[in-house]
């Protein structure tokens, strides 16, 4: 497999675990960041021995931690090897999207019916951190954590948990795929067009142009996820 990357020059990413806490929980916390901030990009190999050594502990809480990453889809367990970071197909990207729309078009037209004021001056503070990362004022891996905060705060608004729950979820997904998406041309700054249009029709409590609005931001992310 002459495509796939290793761990190697990965290892200065890894800090030594802090004792006192699970040295699993730990572990699993440090390779879900790399994952998730792409300095393991999809079809990495992870060796337990290597990171074991990074983080100065046993291989034990590495390979429970890789357990763990596996059962989110984050992974895939190589026997002996380790384990490689998960290569996200077209179909996969395609059902993410599915399920995103579906759910968060139950979640913009609930929270359309009970929106409150404070909720939407949440919403608003939350959009304005966010443009400021266009500004040059932070990177991406904040502009992708505010964009996950924002989505998810509706669900939590719109008193959906276990919706969120699985939103979260499919997030880290995205995540592993999100600076794709956000290459394209102008891309980050039609993510702020698409949002305020969301914000705007929960304001209105306009349950009807919030569904369409939500379903036009993930289908023009979703597009440019294909080039």
């Amino acid at each position: 497999m002459s495509h796939v990357n290793t761990t190697d020059d990965l290892t200065s990413a890894i800090n030594p675990v802090e004792r006192g806490a699970s040295l699993k929980e730990q572990a699993y916390k440090q390779v879900k960041s790399l994952l998730l901030s792409g300095k393991l990009p999809q079809g990495t190999v992870a060796s337990v021995p290597l990171v074991a050594k990074s983080l100065c502990i046993s291989r034990t809480p590495v390979r429970e931690a890789f357990l763990d990453l596996e059962k989110e889809g984050l992974i895939k367990i190589l026997p002996k090897k380790g384990a490689v970071t998960s290569l996200i197909s077209t179909e996969k990207k395609r059902e993410i999207f599915l399920i995103r729309n579906a759910l968060e078009g139950i979640v913009v037209s609930q929270l359309a019916e009970s929106i409150t004021d404070e909720q939407i001056a949440a919403l608003r503070t939350l959009f304005e951190r966010h443009k400021k990362t266009l500004r040059g004022e932070a990177g991406w891996d904040e502009f992708i954590r505010i964009d996950r905060e924002f989505h998810l705060t509706m669900a939590s608004f719109a008193g959906l948990e276990k919706i969120r729950e699985v939103l979260a979820n499919i997030r880290d997904l995205m995540e592993m795929i999100g600076r794709e998406a956000l290459s394209s041309h102008g891309r980050r700054e039609m993510v702020f067009k698409e949002h305020e249009k969301i914000l705007g029709a929960l304001e209105k409590k306009d349950k009807r142009a919030a569904r369409k609005a939500i379903r036009f931001h993930l289908e023009k992310t979703e597009r440019s996820l294909k080039g």
